[in-house]
């Protein structure tokens, strides 16, 4: 997003909890955003960060928090991940490759208090990011923020890191339905970037291919091995050496719903399928208190209910 807004990589011990059929936990890594340096950093576990913006992915939580996304009830065949940024979901499966994902839903209404500060959040669409050690994620969404005087902003962004995030020249309103969509070419090798109003009929959309660059000596693969669907708690830099994740903001809850995925292969569903695998993030503070929480899948729909900030 414009102030590079989605996940960053700092690794407390993996908080992955298998609960039911999924074997094993994702050692995912993470990084993400610049923008003020505001909030309590995590400690970045070995690979230097090697840009200002930081590659976005999913935080994950403390050992000690990890108890409170073991005692969430057991969802068939899905498994359970503490983050200290993110709530939401996410898919994947060893050897698949994802072509598109889409979801629709309605910009939140923040609760602003100049007690908290400058607060920040997202809600967004993705692939890559999750998986392994991720040097790219491509996404689209919305951002909603409070400032320190206690005003809130909305807007809609897209970003193929590790280039910067860009706000889309679409303007949204809280209580809007959004339908954000990623999806892959692979005739053109490119990605499209689709956010479209719901409510008022505007419409943007990019295409971009995968960012001619690199991260430290590697070039950047856009390997599109997860798809995501996501609120967060932006991460806003580095300082001393660790990122710096953002105060949440107060955004209640976020309904998400039409979630649809389709692979390489031609496989369509949505975030519970036979063709890949289901991680239901729970975001976290360090001391184990949930402080974002997305229910139970139903269909092709989930709620974030917005529990308590999350410093």
């Amino acid at each position: 997003m414009t102030l590079a807004r989605s996940a960053c990589l700092a690794a407390l011990a993996v908080a992955a909890l298998v609960l039911t059929g999924v074997a094993g936990a994702h050692p995912v890594p993470a990084r993400h955003r610049t923008g003020p340096l505001t909030a309590p950093a995590v400690a970045w576990p070995g690979s230097p960060i090697v840009r200002v913006r930081l590659p976005r992915g999913v935080v994950p939580a403390t050992a000690a928090a990890a108890a409170a996304a073991a005692a969430e009830p057991a969802v068939s065949s899905i498994t359970s991940l503490g983050s200290l940024n993110w709530a939401g979901y996410a898919v994947s499966r060893s050897g698949v490759r994802f072509n598109s994902i889409q979801a629709t839903f309605f910009v939140p209404y923040l609760t602003c208090s100049k007690a908290l500060g400058q607060t920040l959040s997202s809600d967004w669409v993705g692939l890559d990011g999750f998986v392994g050690k991720p040097d790219s994620v491509e996404q689209g969404g919305v951002g909603a923020d409070c400032s320190a005087a206690g005003k809130a902003s909305y807007y809609a962004w897209w970003e193929t890191f590790p280039k910067a995030e860009t706000k889309a020249a679409l303007s949204v309103k809280p209580g809007d339905s959004i339908t954000a969509t990623v999806s892959y070419n692979a005739a053109r090798k490119d990605f499209r970037i689709t956010l479209t109003d719901n409510t008022r009929g505007g419409r943007f959309s990019v295409t971009r291919g995968c960012p001619a660059v690199k991260v430290g000596k590697k070039a950047v693969t856009c390997p599109r091995n997860s798809a995501e669907v996501i609120s967060e708690a932006p991460a806003t830099g580095t300082s001393a050496g660790k990122v710096v994740i953002a105060r949440l903001s107060d955004y209640d809850a976020v309904s998400f719903g039409a979630i649809a995925i389709a692979d390489a292969s031609g496989q369509r569903g949505s975030l519970v399928s036979g063709h890949w695998n289901t991680t239901k993030i729970i975001q976290l503070r360090s001391s184990g208190a949930i402080a974002a929480l997305p229910t139970s899948t139903q269909a092709a729909t989930f709620v974030n209910y917005w529990l308590r900030e999350n410093n």
